[in-house]
């Protein structure tokens, strides 16, 4: 049985109710109205003469991509079960296109620098030393004359994080708050673990109960038989034909280890194709990087468990409490619930009660993370092309972070005779609607409730969360809510 949750008069939560019946009498005669559909909350509009709270227990299961987060009464009944879909992996992307955009604007500022001081006659005549704080020897600079280093104040506060796993900490902190607009939550109780890698990767290191401390080698017969099981019996490169070969992908010539983590199956056309052909290594090079990354995820949990305890602590101040996840599999496996994100945050919370009574809803509320903020003016921007009659054979006057082709310098000294016969194709510009809708809108179409993923021919027509490429026309469609971040999808 699903709740309506209640808000006062003034907006503060109060106990939900399964009273349908007695929902909808309020409605109608005006006493109540309704807040929002997802989760479905009404707020009174009297003051009631007695308001009576029982405590609510959440429970959190921290995790990078996905998120279980629950509310239960201290008789064990479950009052809400959410599972969020977090957009961390987007952050290091994100903060790469970062990086490239300051690289390009910190190169035209030394450019413009250089032509002044060429200008007004400040370049020095011999290198000057900077002493920075990260190098152990003076770094040689020959080009201009400046009072000091830009470099000195490159220092981080004590409890610094990287901003992946500072967006992730956020992430968690508004879900308690979220969780606290519609419940009148009082403790707070997450899982706590810290993983360690070596114990993760040496199967030799046991611990009773613990199973993520199993290696890629728990019960094989060696390096082979591990990266067999890891790829299914495959070729990892064209994943169709048995494993023939074993490929170390940096050579034992090059100190290339014996390691599973270096070392790929193929089938015999393949491994022939890798040693010939420098795209058929990279290619190979890439997808076993994608299989090494698994302990991504864990890192940045190891990073904001503890800020996260911290800040839940000064939430609840001393109604905060920690446990493991030995302990949620073995509550787990008592009452035989399913393995899921939000069972596991349920069995959290209702783990420090003495005799819950277990009982879950019937649904799970689904949540949605997506950017919520984006100030990019300029959508996409093309490259200045050199074209030798119809065929470009340069692009860009200088290179520019992480071009791979030959830049108009390089194709000069390459062929000096042919740059009279070279056509210029100017860079172009398309800018985005800064007034445009985000996705994680909330849409009303035909009487229904939507959320949008995207636009398309212009912002002329919508795409919708769970429809594919279906379209759906802007002019029809109502916008009820824009893009909050933490979006509930059903």
């Amino acid at each position: 049985m699903n709740y309506v949750y209640v808000l006062d008069k003034k907006g503060k939560p109060l106990m939900p109710t399964t009273r349908y019946g007695k929902v909808r009498r309020m409605l109608k005669s005006g006493q109540a109205k309704p807040v929002q559909n997802l989760p479905f909350t009404i707020q009174l509009t009297y003051i009631p003469k007695t308001t009576v709270c029982q405590p609510v227990i959440v429970g959190f299961d921290p995790g990078r991509t996905n998120i279980g987060i629950s509310a239960v009464r201290e008789d064990g009944t479950c009052l809400n079960l959410t599972h969020c879909e977090t957009r961390n992996r987007e952050i290091p992307k994100l903060m790469q296109k970062r990086k490239e955009h300051r690289q390009t604007s910190r190169r035209g500022e030394r450019l413009v620098r250089k032509r002044l001081a060429k200008r007004h006659g400040t370049v020095s005549s011999k290198p000057l030393e900077r002493i920075l704080p990260s190098c152990e020897k003076p770094l040689k600079v020959k080009d201009i004359i400046n009072t000091e280093s830009r470099f000195n104040n490159r220092l981080r506060s004590e409890g610094w994080l990287t901003p992946t796993a500072t967006q992730l900490l956020r992430t968690h902190v508004n879900l308690l708050k979220r969780m606290c607009q519609i419940l009148p939550a009082t403790d707070v109780v997450m899982e706590v673990n810290r993983f360690a890698f070596m114990q993760l990767d040496q199967p030799n290191v046991k611990k009773c109960g613990i199973d993520f401390q199993h290696g890629p080698l728990f019960g094989t017969d060696g390096i082979k038989e591990a990266v067999s099981i890891q790829q299914d019996g495959r070729c990892l490169l064209c994943e169709k034909r048995t494993i023939e070969h074993y490929h170390h992908i940096v050579p034992r010539a090059y100190r290339g280890s014996d390691t599973a983590e270096n070392i790929a199956g193929l089938c015999a056309g393949c491994h022939k194709l890798v040693h010939t052909s420098r795209e058929a290594s990279n290619k190979l090079k890439h997808k076993k990087d994608g299989i090494n990354k698994k302990y991504g995820g864990i890192s940045v949990l190891n990073q904001v468990i503890p800020f996260l305890f911290m800040e839940f602590e000064q939430m609840f101040p001393g109604h905060t409490y920690a446990t493991n996840g030995w302990n949620t599999k073995q509550f787990r496996e008592k009452y035989r619930l399913a393995k899921d994100h939000s069972v596991d945050a349920y069995c959290i919370a209702a783990s420090i009660l003495p005799e819950p009574k277990v009982e879950l809803p019937e649904d799970t509320h689904e949540i949605v993370q997506y950017r919520r903020h984006d100030r990019a003016r300029i959508k996409r921007q093309t490259e200045r092309t050199y074209c030798l009659g119809k065929k470009g054979v340069c692009k860009n006057r200088h290179k520019r972070f992480e071009q791979k082709t030959d830049s108009l310098e390089e194709y000069v000294e390459k062929y000096p005779n042919f740059l009279s016969n070279l056509t210029v194709k100017k860079s172009q510009r398309s800018y985005n609607d800064l007034k445009r809708v985000l996705p994680g809108a909330v849409i009303l179409y035909q009487g229904k409730r939507y959320i949008l993923s995207g636009r398309s021919s212009g912002g002329k027509q919508y795409r919708m969360l769970g429809y594919g490429n279906q379209n759906f026309t802007a002019s029809k469609c109502t916008i009820v809510q824009q893009n909050t971040g933490l979006v509930y999808v059903s």
